[in-house]
């Protein structure tokens, strides 16, 4: 598998959209922060371009090991009711989150809606 490179417009868009906070629990951004994947990209990467757009990509706190990132990663199964990960039979851009802001539905074009 080739490993599709995020583009510096998906991590544009995703920072515009987030207000430059955690999309999870609203925290700066200053701190420490990563760009997690709702649907993963598997072992090695992904063919898939889809992987890296707006959609599948949301700001959050921390690493895949502490902060809202970790807590995601942690706590897969609530994760996945609250639409932070989705399944891979599943569209992104179909599955509402349950960001700080309440429920929104993410679009590749960097913005959401109720």
């Amino acid at each position: 598998m080739v490993k599709q490179k995020m583009s510096q417009e998906s991590v544009d868009l995703v920072h515009l959209r987030s207000g430059g906070c955690c999309e999870r629990c609203g925290a700066s951004s200053s701190l420490r922060w990563s760009i997690h994947h709702r649907q993963a990209r598997g072992m090695g990467g992904s063919k898939d371009t889809d992987a890296n757009l707006p959609a599948n990509l949301l700001l959050l706190c921390g690493s895949g090991t502490e902060g809202c990132h970790g807590h995601i990663e942690s706590f897969r199964g609530q994760a996945y009711a609250d639409g932070f990960l989705v399944h891979k039979w599943e569209i992104p851009a179909d599955i509402p989150v349950k960001l700080v802001n309440g429920w929104r539905v993410l679009d590749n074009g960097g913005g959401s809606q109720q």
